[in-house]
């Protein structure tokens, strides 16, 4: 049939919701995208899984083993736990210069290069600065993990499936700490050292340098630069109306970070959880944790019913009474494993709204406002564990962790300067 004005119309627009920007240089057809599309899921969901799980939350799960092994006190424990989110924070910087001069697939095969060598480092460390270097670059790749896959779906993603697969990256951390949580329930259930699980997670990191190399191909432009404005992003970034959203990431980000350094430790300490040996009960709350975190995935759902304000109420009170319950209700199951799950939950939760919160207010130049969110969060992260430390010292570890309860609660009267957007 010869093609008329109605049926050109229609094809070229069937051609252009299909079609990927100029990021993208392979070929511009249904399968081609659908194929690009998926792969940068599976790839993302790889990466996550590795440095989020066992990369990021490893040393909190094995802290009281690795003081048992090293001999060293609380103070020192918050120490190594800021240094290794300062690999995090140093990542997440590097990641957004990477990325604007050679493209995402840098950062992520970086990424899975830094998780390897910090798990084999760390099971191979004879003293405490070889250990506590390999848990900064465990943790640190967690900061490249992240970001790009933002930058490949706003760039080679169409709008309508943007979201979808996001959520399936994102679905990566939860998989990764169960993954770790039950790869770590085995080996203390087994008998073995520590440093077996550090030695399993090594191969395990691999997975998130060989998945890019295979499914991001350089032809089809995951290396090619996307440049960035400097000035512009810092006088966007820098907006009135973005503070709110700042100080709850900083905010989340001194007790989410207090609470990942010392949660098992202080379980441990108060006598751990009646019926479980000591060994075991970091794997079952992390896996509580890990397995209650998964309904985070609701959260955007949750935010078009009841709005932003509400769900950050909601929230941040869930973070507090996760915290007091950790300081006060230690050696109760109950109190312990509600803890924990919430806690999973305000981490996954929070992780999607700072990312909506964030490309709302930056529609423009939406992965680099996000990335300067969580950097913001990643300095909460830095600060918090060694003040702790010292804290303790004085106060003693119970008191410490709900003095950072009472920082979720104060957050809350933050909730009034929130924009509905």
């Amino acid at each position: 049939m010869p093609e008329t004005e109605e049926t050109s119309s229609v094809s070229d627009a069937a051609r252009n919701a299909f079609s990927l920007p100029a990021f993208f240089t392979g070929p511009q057809d249904e399968a081609a995208v659908v194929i690009v599309r998926n792969r940068i899921a599976i790839v993302g969901f790889i990466a996550t899984a590795v440095a989020f799980g066992p990369g990021r939350m490893a040393y909190g799960l094995f802290l009281p083993q690795l003081r048992e092994e090293f001999s060293f006190g609380a103070g020192v424990a918050g120490g190594i736990a800021s240094f290794a989110f300062a690999s995090f924070f140093l990542a997440l910087f590097l990641t957004g210069w990477l990325t604007s001069r050679f493209g995402p697939r840098l950062p992520v095969l970086l990424g899975g290069c830094v998780a390897t060598m910090g798990f084999a480092l760390t099971a191979y460390s004879s003293d405490l600065i070889v250990m506590s270097l390999g848990v900064a670059m465990a943790s640190g790749s967690a900061g490249f993990a992240w970001t790009p896959f933002n930058a490949m779906a706003e760039h080679a993603v169409a709008d309508r499936y943007e979201k979808r697969v996001l959520s399936i990256v994102s679905t990566g951390t939860t998989f990764g700490i169960v993954a770790a949580g039950l790869l770590a329930l085995g080996v203390a259930a087994l008998g073995q050292s520590w440093r077996m699980a550090w030695w399993a997670f090594a191969p395990i990191g691999l997975c998130a340098v060989i998945a890019p190399i295979i499914l991001l191909s350089k032809r089809d432009g995951f290396d090619r630069p996307s440049p960035v404005d400097l000035r512009k992003v810092l006088r966007r970034v820098s907006t009135r109306a973005a503070v709110p959203l700042y100080g709850f990431a900083f905010s989340f980000g001194a007790t989410n970070g207090t609470y990942l350094s010392y949660w098992i430790e202080h379980v441990t300490e108060a006598g751990g959880l009646a019926g479980l040996s000591s060994n075991l009960t970091g794997p079952v709350l992390f896996l509580a944790f890990g397995l209650a975190g998964s309904l985070g995935l609701l959260t955007g759902d949750v935010e078009k019913k009841v709005g932003l304000r509400a769900l950050l109420l909601g929230l941040f009170a869930s973070s507090g009474v996760s915290l007091l319950l950790l300081a006060y209700l230690p050696h109760s199951w109950v109190g312990a494993i509600v803890s924990a799950a919430l806690q999973g939950i305000c981490l996954m939760a929070l992780s999607a709204t700072y990312s909506f919160w964030s490309e709302r207010l930056f529609p423009d130049i939406a992965t680099t406002g996000f990335t300067a969110v969580l950097m913001v969060y990643a300095l909460g992260n830095v600060v918090a564990p060694p003040l702790a430390g010292l804290v303790n010292s004085g106060l003693g570890l119970g008191n410490t962790i709900a003095l950072f309860g009472l920082l979720s609660f104060a957050s809350l009267f933050m909730v009034r300067s929130v924009e509905e957007i």
